[in-house]
């Protein structure tokens, strides 16, 4: 997944806790090897591979989470698009890297349009042109976390935070009986939160600029593409959205990302059950109508 995975337990017994832990990072490896764009031989592997040649049959939880995909792209009119690969391929987001050519992204935005995705009633995929592939990046880790905790509780687990590199999904409470207290951090200094809130029974994930990118010629270059343009979004330093799934907050924090404050927020109060917070460029921070609202029961 590209990034570390901790678990926390609180109320179980210890043995019942252990094993449950282990299953689920069971599960979330599980799901990596069918949805990792870095393991040659995994679904998605296959599919772009296949891109323009030939349909390729998938795991139906692969299906499930690329017509999910497909979903946020349309209600975010393609500011979301898992078909942003090759344009990635070309922002490496290495300490030494430099912006590609406009030639060479002029190039590949041709292959970016996630209406290019073709799905069929036997459960195969078809990437329309050749060079297409397509990445989960803003969705799948979004979908582990759920499925592993839905692992946890099948286990009687009842109280629990995963938490996947900034994607988070809490049950219950600590063990002290208090809510868990999530943190949102400021975009531009590590070691200070501007928010911290307790929560029960949510999911939260944040999209920031400021955990994969590049400084050139003075131009800070991040890692979240603008699929319409080819170039990193505009707009934002982070968004932190929390709604009842971590597979809907990852994917709508990367949409409204790359819409930017205005038409981010206007995407949030869109879609029922979703509160959001944007950081925007100039570090104002604007919160949803009601994002300060009771996340405790």
């Amino acid at each position: 997944m590209g990034t570390l995975v901790s678990i926390s337990i609180s109320g179980a017994e210890p043995n019942l806790a252990d094993r449950a832990e282990d299953l689920a990072f069971h599960e979330i490896r599980r799901i990596e090897q069918v949805m990792s764009t870095y393991i040659p031989e995994s679904d998605i592997s296959l599919i772009n591979r296949s891109a323009g040649k030939a349909w390729r049959p998938v795991d139906p939880e692969l299906l499930f989470v690329i017509q999910e995909s497909l979903r946020y792209s349309r209600l975010s009119n393609g500011a979301f698009d898992i078909t942003f690969k090759p344009l990635s391929n070309l922002w490496p987001m290495e300490p030494d890297s430099r912006p590609p050519s406009e030639e060479e992204i002029r190039k590949v935005l041709p292959l970016i349009n996630y209406h290019d995705v073709l799905m069929d009633d036997q459960g195969r995929v078809l990437l329309k042109k050749p060079g297409m592939s397509i990445g989960l990046g803003g969705i799948a880790k979004g979908y582990a976390v759920d499925r592993a905790m839905a692992v946890l509780k099948a286990q009687g687990i009842k109280n629990a935070v995963i938490n996947a590199g900034g994607d988070l999904l809490v049950i219950g409470r600590r063990s002290d009986q208090q809510p868990w207290e999530i943190g949102i951090q400021d975009p531009r200094n590590r070691n200070t939160l501007i928010k911290k809130m307790p929560m029960t029974n949510c999911a939260i994930a944040t999209s920031g600029d400021y955990e994969r990118f590049f400084i050139y010629n003075g131009v800070r270059y991040h890692h979240i593409m603008d699929p319409r343009t080819g170039y990193p979004a505009q707009g934002c330093r982070s968004v932190t959205i929390i709604c009842p799934t971590v597979i809907m907050a990852d994917a709508v924090a990367t949409a409204v990302f790359v819409l930017g404050p205005e038409a981010g927020m206007a995407l949030i109060d869109k879609i029922p059950d979703v509160q959001g917070l944007i950081v925007d460029e100039l570090g104002e921070i604007h919160p949803s109508r009601d994002f300060d609202r009771r996340r405790v029961q």
